[in-house]
């Protein structure tokens, strides 16, 4: 069962960290570890920026993440999370209640990874960056706490959040290998199994395969079968007539 929003706001006095708590539920597998070992995530606690609030941690599975939200939402907005598994994931919150139609999430990979995600930020230049897995750098404007732009493609965003907008953020080119899972409600939308995703090449060629060829399933969560090296060995068989790049 999901928590409710309304609830994860109240136990919360940030509202960066409110959105945090909204967004893991879709992670049902992730949590404490069990061996008790410190993590190797940065973690930054939360910093403000005009009207942005960003911080990093780690879900607690061995997955850092870098949240970006906007201070002066309500219970509706549009945030971001960057993972070390490469996923930028555009989550939307449509109002306060209960129900798999309330929230969404967008999500796109990059590869290779390179790196853990790295927070960046500038009080006095009011700038707040994160640097993803790829090390492809987006930029967030402060004000709205939107993305907007990425050093190596490009991205829009729509102002509107509605349910039938897709998550309202599209990246329609990218230097690099990019994975489109696609727009859910409810839920990652990776986690269903039958359901297909997109890769794009720097060039700009495309190959959908099924959910269930590159992603495993554990506790619920999507989690991606190959490190770097054997997804390019994947793809350059599954997907013969796209330039992997690694």
């Amino acid at each position: 069962m999901r928590t409710s929003l309304a609830l994860l706001a109240a136990l919360f006095l940030l509202p960066g960290l409110a959105s945090a708590q909204a967004w893991r539920s879709y992670f049902p597998g992730a949590g404490a570890s069990a061996s008790g070992a410190a993590s190797a995530c940065p973690k930054i606690p939360p910093v403000a920026i005009g009207n942005t609030q960003a911080y990093a941690d780690d879900l607690g599975d061995g997955t850092c993440f870098v949240s970006i939200h906007p201070m002066n939402a309500d219970m509706v907005y549009r945030d971001y999370a960057v993972f070390s598994d490469g996923m930028l994931m555009v989550f939307s919150s449509y109002g306060a209640g209960e129900g798999p139609d309330m929230t969404s999430a967008r999500s796109f990979y990059f590869f290779p990874r390179r790196g853990l995600p790295r927070l960046e930020t500038d009080k006095a230049a009011g700038t707040v960056r994160v640097v993803m897995a790829d090390g492809g750098v987006a930029t967030f404007d402060p004000a709205t706490a939107q993305i907007a732009g990425l050093d190596r493609g490009a991205v829009t965003v729509s102002p509107r959040i509605a349910r039938d907008d897709d998550g309202g953020v599209e990246i329609p080119e990218y230097r690099g290998l990019m994975l489109d899972a696609g727009f859910r409600l409810g839920e990652l939308p990776a986690g269903r199994p039958n359901a297909a995703s997109t890769f794009r090449s720097a060039e700009g060629q495309t190959c959908t395969v099924t959910n269930s060829e590159i992603f495993a399933y554990k506790s619920g969560n999507p989690v991606l079968k190959f490190d770097d090296a054997g997804l390019s060995a994947f793809l350059k068989t599954r997907c013969p007539g796209l330039n992997v790049g690694f």
